[in-house]
């Protein structure tokens, strides 16, 4: 278990008083509200009404201390938020789901058994959180400063989804969250223990893959293949029992979590999507937070995120390294029989397709979603195929 325990210092001046609020957090919140400025009075300084007492936030993370969203991401916030309000508000970590396991952190959030979720796993619970794995539809071309960009900028757009409302809106403010968008990881890509895919009929249901979300599910069946769902922090477990052959799985991650070992086949080229996850509060909590407070946490959040994504993005070669060092090869798409490059090409349009009526069944704005995530991605220098662009 990971802990960040700080020495809390004394509180000189007023402005630094002000960010120190009331015990500890709940949490909940639109993102305007997170970087919100603070009542002015006549001066144009921020208004303080009561003194403050220091806070000490649990959070907690479902992922290990080398996952690339620790260390370029969640440290890196910690640390500059307890530097910038001179340690009035700290934080005591917990990593690797020793606290909380990884998916169920918003029942823990409400529960109270945390005050920040480091790991909020929208993709994982889709029932209640239909629209951030919107992420995952498989593209052309993208990368992690793309996709970490268009998520940035959808989590601000003032688009409107569904009954006035905005993705941020209905995903997070409408169930008293606050949330702020982790760096997406680099592109997802398909990796097998075994079956190396060099023609169409290899494709089959034979091979079980692990997923990570509904559209990863609905790829699966557009490829033939079995999808099992889980966790990824389980997966090692089910590869090296041959409960797995194999993963959707973005490669900078692959050694912290050892599957450099396991995998032996990978095609890469083929980008299946990003993975988002959010550190979120509720917004009882984040009230507690003074005015600035707020304003540095989102501030420093905005910021951090493309730190980890260049993070993850450098760290693309190195895992490739090590996997090839341990016997994986890898193939890419354009190397691949023309056959095979188009089945996995219509594989992707279909996936977008389905996902929108999925979610238009449900009652949800899917065709929507899937606009406003596309506009995004393009924006920020992504590529998807022509019959995707081609939707209105």
């Amino acid at each position: 278990m990971k802990k960040m325990k700080r020495i809390v210092k004394p509180i000189v001046g007023a402005a630094v008083a002000a960010t120190m609020a009331l015990g500890l957090v709940a949490c909940g919140g639109g993102n305007e509200g997170a970087s919100a400025p603070a009542d002015s009075n006549d001066d144009g300084e921020n208004a303080q009404t009561e003194a403050v007492e220091e806070m000490r936030l649990r959070a907690s993370s479902g992922l290990t201390a080398q996952h690339f969203w620790d260390r370029g991401f969640f440290t890196p916030l910690m640390d500059r938020i307890d530097s910038e309000t001179d340690g009035a508000i700290s934080f005591e970590a917990f990593t690797s789901g020793e606290l909380v396991p990884l998916g169920t952190e918003f029942d823990a959030l409400r529960q109270g058994t945390i005050d920040v979720a480091l790991t909020f796993m929208a993709p994982y619970d889709p029932q209640r959180f239909p629209y951030s794995e919107v992420a995952m539809l498989p593209l052309l071309d993208s990368d992690a400063v793309i996709a970490s960009t268009a998520m940035q900028n959808m989590m601000k757009s003032d688009r409107e989804l569904k009954d006035g409302k905005t993705y941020y809106e209905l995903e997070f403010a409408d169930k008293g969250l606050v949330a702020f968008a982790n760096p997406l990881t680099e592109p997802y890509i398909m990796g097998t223990t075994r079956q190396k895919v060099e023609s169409v009929s290899d494709f089959s249901e034979a091979i079980r893959l692990r997923t990570a979300s509904r559209v990863h599910e609905i790829l699966a069946n557009n490829l033939g293949i079995t999808a099992i769902s889980m966790p990824i922090t389980d997966a090692y477990d089910a590869l090296s029992r041959n409960a797995l052959d194999g993963f959707f799985y973005n490669v900078p991650d692959w050694k912290a979590f050892g599957f450099d070992e396991l995998i032996k086949h990978a095609v890469e080229g083929a980008n299946f999507g990003h993975f988002v996850g959010h550190t979120v509060l509720t917004q009882e909590t984040w009230d507690k937070l003074p005015a600035d407070v707020q304003e540095k946490f989102a501030t420093a959040a905005d910021e951090i995120i493309f730190d980890g994504a260049n993070l993850t993005k450098s760290e693309t070669e190195e895992n490739r390294e090590s996997t090839m060092e341990k016997g994986g090869e890898f193939t890419h798409l354009n190397d691949l029989d023309p056959e095979v490059q188009e089945f996995i090409s219509q594989a992707i349009v279909e996936t977008w397709n389905e996902w929108i009526e999925s979610l238009e069944g449900q009652g949800h704005a899917g065709k929507e979603m899937a606009l406003l995530w596309r506009d995004m991605i393009v924006e920020a220098g992504g590529v998807l195929p022509d019959q995707i662009m081609e939707l209105e």
